[in-house]
Formats: structure tokens, sequence, C-alpha cells
């Protein structure tokens, strides 16, 4: 597993970024001409109700999965029976610590169990630094991917994701861990740098339409509410956030943006809010939140399913999100314009196969221009708070080539209101 592509938590670009430089209390104009929220204005966000909890404290710490610990978790849903665990060897994997959360191996000794026990698991557990896990529970992603793995991966059956041996969460701290099935050694993981190539850029277009078809119109069901929207507060937040990145881009990368789109750029976050108002329209689905190549693991067999790893960004809205995400960060320039159309076709042909119906090819492709726009938001924020090592600095350089040029070749500042 390669270190540095592992743990999503600190690849949230926009949540990384947010408390790399400050910055939080710009002011400037918005889609509908109110101000931008000062420090401390921003939406505080509620506490997640019926998140998952349970007896067992939130470990802060490698030390804290001591072999007690680990094996009341695993006996919570049958994983471990009657065994015990009676050694933890905790190794950081990657940089162990991430911007907004800590990640570790755990290797079990057990006595008295069978051979279906985990030999290591994957532990996800909150930032060491205060700082950065209040920005985590603040944005709720311990709460979200606990909550997906606990109450919503059992109705997705053409996306394979890791087993969660164990998901919980503090509500009164909003802390949460995770022990997960460990994919090293199994399965291939991909490389947002090297981009997809068009046989894997497919299946993971009928992946995510299979999961969006499953949802379509069932986003505002109360069962999953306590879902973000694109309308809502936390991505209210992020829009208040990036455009105070934008004037570090323009110092240290302005070498990567192609003629005129520096005022394209101006002109998306005058029109966050809107883009948002718009990506939350009716009906609205599932989406995985950071469809890209770094959290997709492919299997030895070409045409087998692929397994989406990292759901802490899961949110609701209009299903092409995920697809703009992924094409204009996850594939090579001349690839995506080669083949554009028909991968969104392809897309638009599994929605219909999942019995979506109302929905056009058109409108499907507006969604996805309109989407492509928004997703702006992420190369400059790598390139303007987050590229501190060297592969950080090579993919915010790649994903903003291909990010503006999706943007320049699709006109998508075109489908901003006047």
């Amino acid at each position: 597993m390669p270190p540095a592509r592992v743990f999503a938590l600190s690849s949230a670009p926009f949540i990384v970024a947010s408390g790399v430089r400050g910055g939080l209390g710009i002011r400037g104009p918005v889609g509908d001409g109110k101000a931008w929220p000062a420090r401390g204005d921003h939406p505080r966000m509620p506490p997640l109700e019926g998140a998952p909890m349970s007896n067992l404290p939130i470990p802060m710490t490698t030390e804290d999965f001591t072999p007690e610990w680990v094996t009341a978790a695993l006996r919570s849903n049958g994983t471990l029976g009657d065994g015990s665990v009676t050694a933890v060897e905790a190794t950081p994997v990657g940089e162990g610590a991430g911007f907004l959360g800590s990640l570790a191996r755990l290797t079990l000794t057990y006595e008295g169990t069978g051979a279906d026990a985990p030999a290591t698991v994957v532990a996800k557990f909150p930032a060491l630094v205060e700082v950065n896990r209040g920005l985590a529970v603040q944005y709720q992603v311990y709460q979200r991917e606990a909550r997906f793995f606990n109450e919503i991966k059992s109705t997705i059956t053409a996306m394979p994701t890791p087993e969660a041996y164990y998901a919980d969460v503090e509500e009164a701290t909003g802390n949460g861990v995770i022990l997960l099935e460990d994919l090293d050694g199994k399965l291939r993981v991909g490389d947002q740098l090297a981009g997809a190539s068009v046989r894997e850029a497919e299946q993971l277009m009928t992946q995510i339409a299979d999961l969006h078809a499953t949802w379509w119109g069932r986003a505002e069901e109360d069962t999953i509410s306590w879902v973000p929207a694109f309308d809502g507060p936390v991505w209210a937040m992020t829009a208040q956030t990036l455009p105070s990145l934008w004037p570090t881009y323009q110092e240290e990368r302005s070498h990567l943006l192609p003629p005129g789109m520096a005022d394209i750029i101006e002109r998306t976050w005058e029109g966050l809010i809107w883009l948002g108002q718009q990506l939350s329209r009716g009906p609205m689905t599932l989406v995985h939140g950071d469809y890209r190549m770094d959290n997709m693991f492919f299997p030895p067999s070409e045409g087998d399913p692929i397994t989406i790893i990292d759901w802490q960004l899961m949110s609701r809205g209009r299903g092409p999100y995920d697809v703009a995400y992924f094409m204009s960060q996850s594939i090579d320039v001349e690839l995506r314009r080669e083949h554009e159309r028909a991968l969104v076709k392809r897309y638009h042909d599994g929605l219909l196969a999942g019995g979506v119906r109302d929905y056009s090819f058109d409108d499907c492709f507006e969604d996805y221009r309109l989407a492509c726009l928004w997703c702006v938001m992420y190369p400059v924020a790598m390139g303007g708070g987050m590229a501190h090592n060297e592969r950080a600095v090579q993919i915010a350089a790649e994903v903003s080539k291909r990010s503006f040029n999706t943007i320049l070749d699709l006109d998508s500042v075109s489908v901003l209101p006047s």
C-alpha cells in the first residue's frame, strides 16, 4: 500500500487547506450578493442525531488500542466471538498523522479464536492536534464515515467497500474511530498522478451510476437527512474558506494558469453559493464526494468490481458531481477530451438501467458541466495550502492542468448567472 496515498482524511483538500494558511474570516461577494461570514460567523454544525454509540472510549493515540479495547470492539459485532486479543502492535500507515485524523495498522495476536478473525486491521482515529481535530468534528468527517459503515454500506451492492469491523462516534465530542479491513497486498491502489485508463474509467462510471440510481430521489428521506447537502452549512463553510487560498495559489502557482483562467476562478468564487444550490436541486442522490483514483483499489482480474474507500466526504446532491470530480481530476487531458461524452453517456445509461426516469442525457451533461466548475476548488486548495511534499506538488500541478482544461473545454463558466 503506497504510503503517500492511503490516508484520505489528509487528502480532503478543501478541509486540509482551511487550517494551513489561516484566513477563515475573509469577506467578499457571493452568488446572492451577501458577504462571506467573518471568523466566528460561520454556521455551527448540529450534532448528528442517532449517531452510532457504544460504551467504548474513542482511542486518541495508538497506545489506546489495548488488547482489551480491541477485543471488546471486535466482539461487539461478532467478528471475534469468544476469543480474545492478547497483543496489539500498532504501526503508522504512511505518515500516520494526517491533517484531520490518524491512521495505523494494528497487527493482532489472538487466543481462543477462529481462523476468520483478521490478522491485521487498519484503524482510523482522531487527529493528534487539537485544532485539526476540531475542524474534523466541525465538518463531521468522523461521523459521516462511521454512519456510512453502520447505516448505508449494506444498501450498496455493486460498489465494494472495505469491511468495517467496528465504527463508532462519541456524541459528546464528535470524535470517532473505525477498524477497517486491511487491503494491503490484496488489491492495487489507484494513482491519481498517473490517472485512469479508459477501461478503468468506464467501469468506474458504471459503478457510480449504480450507487446513484440506488439512492436517486431518496436522498431527501429522513433516514439520510443527516448527510450534508451541497447547499447546507457544511458546504457553506467550504464556500467561505476557499477564496482565502486563492492569493497563495496565484503567488506560488501562477505558471499553471492558462490565459483567462484567473478571471474564471474569480467568477467562480462569486458564484459558489449559487453552484451549491444548483447541485442540491432534486432529485438528489447519495454522492461519494471524493471519487478519485487514490481512493480506488483495483482487483487482480480486469472487470471485477473496484473497491472504493474513504466515505468521510459523502454528501447529498446531483449525481454528476462524482462524475465531474473524477473526470476533471483523475483522467489525462487528452484522454478525457477523446472519451468525455462517451463516458458521461455510459454513466447516464447506467442511471437509466438502474431505474432513473425523467432525466435526459442533455440534463445530465449540463449538471456535469456545472459540477466541473465547482470542482475547481480542489486544485486551488491543493496548490494554495496543501502541497508540502514532492508528490503533493506534482498532484497539484497535474490536477490543476486537468481541471482548468476541463472547464475551458466545456465553457463551464457560462453556466453562472450573469
